[in-house]
């Protein structure tokens, strides 16, 4: 890492597939907020949405392709390797051990923000980090009342803040737009239709040879 004591961001999804979007993204905030490196966390077995259509062994390995190159982003594996349900309280747990000289900053869109209190523990996971909330132009949530609040009580307008405080704040951020979705480049696929451009070439030739997303009625592009 490029400072020591610098925030850590730490972007968790099913990553499947990793595509451009996530990793524009954690660039765009490692550069921004002058974090220390961005941390691409694979949801194990996520609680709250389907469990992905790729392997663990898989998504990490397209992290891990897509990540070699760049030092400010990384591949963590810990929820793939831990039995159990993926809660984010008890990943923040470790990543503090780990790492408890830098403040860590959870990365998430307000879509999830909205539905916070629904999460195992969530008031813990202001113990544990910050909060980068993604404002992304036309997209609405209707905070539920406890995230509103927190909302309310917790935001900061100063990156600064990030940086000198251990955890609890929200810091809004609205990066420049960029539309891909891992369900759009699955859908593509399906559909027999090229998603090239939207990912990492490699990981999309390894998508392809694998066929993992290929609908039976779908046609190889």
């Amino acid at each position: 890492m490029n400072n020591s004591k610098a925030p850590i961001g730490i972007l968790g999804g099913t990553f499947d597939p990793v595509h451009h979007g996530h990793l524009r993204l954690a660039m765009e905030l490692a550069s921004e907020l002058r974090l220390a490196q961005v941390r691409l966390i694979p949801n194990g077995r996520p609680p709250h949405r389907e469990q992905p259509g790729a392997t663990p062994g898989q998504r990490a390995k397209w992290i891990r392709v897509a990540t070699a190159e760049e030092p400010l982003l990384a591949l963590d594996d810990r929820e793939l390797l831990r039995d159990g349900a993926s809660y984010t309280v008890d990943t923040l747990a470790t990543l503090h051990a780990d790492f408890p000289d830098n403040p860590l900053c959870l990365i998430m869109g307000r879509d999830v923000f909205a539905k916070l209190p629904s999460w195992h523990e969530w008031r813990r996971l202001f113990d544990y980090a910050h909060i980068v909330l993604i404002e992304r132009p036309g997209l609405s949530a209707t905070l539920a009342p406890e995230a509103a609040a927190e909302l309310s009580a917790r935001s900061a307008s100063d990156i600064a803040d990030l940086h000198n405080s251990a955890s609890g704040i929200i810091y809004s951020y609205a990066p420049p737009p960029l539309a891909i979705s891992a369900s759009r480049i699955r859908d593509l696929i399906a559909n027999g239709h090229s998603p090239r451009y939207l990912l990492p070439a490699t990981i999309l030739d390894d998508i392809m040879d694998s066929k993992i997303y290929h609908s039976p009625n779908g046609e190889d592009y």
